[in-house]
């Protein structure tokens, strides 16, 4: 029972409600989590949407027998598909490996970074000008989040040039001596350098984490991601690879930026049509993001059925496809382990911040790799670091918050004996 309850969200009639009936308010959006995050300094958006949520539990308490609606079902079964995100990405990459002609058209144009605008557009559909207020209004997150910034973009970053420059810059193809290492260096710092993923937000609530928090480090990674990004990857890759800062700067802006900003834009001014979309845009971010990761899958399928062959003839103990994916996974875990141990031990931060920290620093916006390598023209090896990254942080943060949530049922089940 223990390893099933670290996979429940918190069991409180509030937070229940929102992971399996409140696909409504998006997912990864402050909306949509529960009520005992919220205090006064909590944006007025959210309070709001806390008001009646109190109000809806009073009326089901009066009306225990009342039977749920055809809304209520969709809504359950849009996030109990939105919950699958891992499994999505994972099968999508293994579809495009073993049939690439089936999602290849992703890579045709700009469709990639049109599903990745899409992605950021439902994003900021959910945010309201005053959401950002709390930034600046609440004394503890003026100290938390640019702990949180300063780990996101530093902690992250140094692991994947660590790791890259250890795993994969050295590469050479075995059969035609091309240095195709630095093309998958630049796709890990490039992951290393995206701001925090939406996925992030449900892994915090299933860690007992800090929501609220991790909303907030979300939406300020994202807008600093347009700057920040494209600086970061210019400077640690400068020397490796030539790379136009200039391009990156506008690319992020493009599918960063532009959609977030119209995002709140459209929230601002049309709220109604806002929260109706916002119903489905959890699932549908979902289903975008798994298709960019195995249409990158998809356009690279050769080299994962030669990898190995290439390397046995290299003398490689690993082939190339494995040696991508370790390098993905080191960086995933350094950038989770540092983002806990960091706050936790040098700022002196509480439990829940510090795994909050940790989450947003380890998860990462795998897709925006993507995108940004592909609008700079990068060879498309450099892709693969970004869609291998996308299941990796999913399935570690999963793991690493069912370890969390189950430590804290152990601790709470010694505490009541």
């Amino acid at each position: 029972a223990g390893v099933v309850d670290a996979f429940t969200p918190p069991s409180s009639s509030s937070s229940l409600r929102h992971i399996t009936g409140g696909c409504h308010q998006h997912l990864f959006s402050p909306h949509y989590y529960p009520t005992t995050i919220h205090n006064k300094s909590t944006p007025r958006s959210w309070r709001s949407t806390n008001k009646l949520l109190q109000l809806s539990n009073n009326n089901n308490d009066d009306d225990q027998t009342k039977q749920p609606s055809s809304t209520s079902k969709i809504d359950q079964i849009l996030s109990q598909l939105t919950s699958l995100f891992p499994l999505f990405v994972l099968g999508a990459s293994i579809t495009g490996s073993i049939i690439p002609s089936t999602l290849n058209w992703v890579n045709n144009g700009n469709i990639i970074s049109a599903m990745l605008a899409g992605v950021m557009l439902g994003t900021g559909m959910t945010l309201e000008k005053s959401d950002f207020g709390t930034i600046l209004t609440n004394k503890q997150q003026r100290k938390s989040i640019p702990i949180g910034v300063l780990c996101q973009f530093v902690l992250m970053p140094l692991s994947a040039s660590i790791i890259g420059r250890a795993l994969l810059l050295p590469y050479h193809d075995p059969t035609t001596m091309a240095h195709v290492g630095k093309h998958l260096f630049l796709g890990l710092v490039l992951v290393g350098c995206s701001p925090g993923g939406t996925a992030s937000n449900l892994v915090s609530l299933i860690a007992g984490a800090d929501v609220a928090l991790s909303v907030l480090l979300t939406t300020c990674s994202t807008i600093l991601a347009s700057v920040v990004t494209p600086l970061l990857t210019k400077f640690i890759v400068g020397s490796a690879i030539p790379v136009s800062g200039k391009a990156l700067m506008l690319a992020t802006a493009k599918v960063v930026l532009l959609p977030v900003a119209l995002g709140v834009f459209l929230n601002e001014y049309f709220p109604k049509l806002c929260q109706q979309v916002s119903r489905w845009t959890p699932f549908a971010s979902v289903v975008l993001v798994s298709l960019i990761c195995g249409g990158v899958v998809s356009n690279n399928a050769a080299m994962w059925t030669t990898g190995s062959a290439a390397a046995v003839a290299g003398g490689g103990a690993l082939s190339l496809p494995m040696l991508i994916l370790l390098a993905v996974v080191l960086t995933h875990t350094l950038g989770f382990t540092a983002g806990y141990l960091v706050p936790k031990k040098v700022f002196g931060l509480p439990e829940r911040t510090a795994r909050t920290v940790s989450i947003e620093t380890g998860m990462q916006n795998s897709a925006l790799a993507v995108v940004l390598a592909k609008s700079i023209g990068a060879d498309p090896l450099s892709y693969l670091p970004g869609a291998l990254s996308a299941t990796a942080h999913s399935v570690i943060g999963s793991g690493l918050a069912a370890f969390w949530r189950l430590m804290d049922s152990r601790k709470k089940t010694d505490d009541n004996e």
